[in-house]
Order: structure tokens, then C-alpha cells, then sequence
């Protein structure tokens, strides 16, 4: 079963941002710079940035992202299913497969395996 663990928030100031989910709600930053930050939320990773690797016009600004253990199944099934491919699988900078779907509600879903061990601070 695909596991929902991380989520893309676009927005215009990423320090502003992260002071804002600090300061008011209370999340734990786990990495910071200019144009990107991850906070910690239980399970699930909050990212910031001001941009997508996709155009963000039809994604209205939120990617969900879905581990799986299968990239080239998870696109089998979508394609099996009529979701249209925004990326074909691809091999990040930061350790994962990716493969990015058109989702509902002009949302972008990023189904991916890890790679390589994640990036720390």
C-alpha cells in the first residue's frame, strides 16, 4: 500500500514560511536555506519552496508524495487507470525515483522509491 509521507507547499517566502510554522504551530525545522525547507510533522515531511519540478499553473501549488516500492508498477497502475504522466520516472538529485501524475483537484502526485539515503542539514 502506497504511504503518504510528504508534502509540497509552494509559496513565495520560504523563510517567512518556515517562521510561520515554527512560531505558530509549533513544527521543528529539519532543514533550511533560501528557496527550500523541510519541517518535521509526525509522519509526514512539510517541504517549502518556490517552485516544483513540474509548472505548478494546473497543480495550484500541492504535490503529494507517495512512497512506493515499485516506481515502474505505480506507473503501470496509473496509466492503467487513465492518470495522466506529468514526469516519467527519473532519477532526482536528492535520492528517488519520481514519477509524477496528474492528480485530482489540480493536484500533482509524486509516486517514488528511495535511492540513496536522504540529504541531512
Amino acid at each position: 500500500m502506497p504511504n503518504f509521507d510528504n508534502l509540497d507547499l509552494i509559496v513565495r517566502n520560504v523563510p517567512a514560511a518556515v517562521a510561520f510554522f515554527e512560531r505558530v504551530v509549533g513544527l521543528t525545522t529539519r532543514y533550511k536555506d533560501t528557496n527550500f525547507a523541510e519541517l518535521e510533522s509526525g509522519a509526514v515531511t512539510i517541504m517549502l519552496s518556490p517552485g516544483a519540478m513540474v509548472p505548478v499553473e494546473p497543480a495550484a501549488g500541492v504535490i503529494l508524495h507517495f512512497r512506493v516500492e515499485d516506481v515502474a508498477e505505480a506507473r503501470r497502475r496509473a496509466v492503467a487507470h487513465g492518470a495522466a504522466i506529468l514526469m516519467e520516472p527519473t532519477l532526482t538529485d536528492w535520492g528517488t525515483e519520481s514519477l509524477l501524475i496528474a492528480g485530482p483537484e489540480e493536484m500533482v502526485i509524486d509516486l517514488y522509491r528511495w535511492i540513496a539515503p536522504h540529504f541531512s542539514a
